[in-house]
């Protein structure tokens, strides 16, 4: 299991009965040993992915209503599952993308302001305080390559976004 920032995996200390079931809480991959005898499952929220040996992300942060798992071993298709909706679509992934975070970058498809303020906090481990209350829904794409620092992706924003200033503290 590879872990994203603010993200927790639970599981008990061994793996004893007919599944191997494990609990998450943000986003992960998870490369599982092919056991058919004992089908490992995911669970997060009220979702969960069952896979008897595969490589898959799931993103399932609690504050999101979207989560999102992609099968490694069927390149470019991943499951969207809406909380509020109870939604659930399979959709064309571009994998790059989707496991992005796990070489360091950040991207933002079709992303609101909003959104990237969560991921943004959860990447960095910071809080942001906005002044307004107002906030556009325009959607934005971004890529940050590995190693981008905060500064810079403000400064970036800010050109593209426009209409806001900042400060950083402590």
């Amino acid at each position: 299991v590879c872990l994203n920032s603010g993200s927790y995996v639970f599981y008990p200390e061994n793996l004893e009965g007919k599944t191997r079931t494990v609990y998450l809480m943000g986003e992960a991959e998870f490369k599982v040993a092919k056991n058919p005898e004992k089908p490992f499952i995911v669970r997060s929220s009220n979702m969960a992915i069952t896979a008897l040996g595969t490589e898959f992300n799931v993103k399932a942060y609690p504050e999101e209503d979207i989560i999102t798992t992609s099968y490694v071993l069927t390149p470019g298709y991943q499951v969207v599952y809406n909380k509020c909706t109870a939604d659930c679509q399979v959709l064309t992934a571009n994998m790059k993308d989707v496991t992005a975070w796990q070489r360091g970058e950040i991207v933002f498809n079709k992303a609101t302001i909003a959104e990237i303020i969560q991921t943004l906090e959860r990447h960095f481990g910071i809080m942001f305080y906005v002044s307004t209350k107002k906030r556009n829904q325009d959607r934005y794409n971004f890529v940050f390559k590995e190693n981008a620092g905060l500064e810079e992706v403000l400064e970036v924003m800010q050109v593209v976004v426009g209409q806001f200033d900042y400060r950083l503290k402590d």
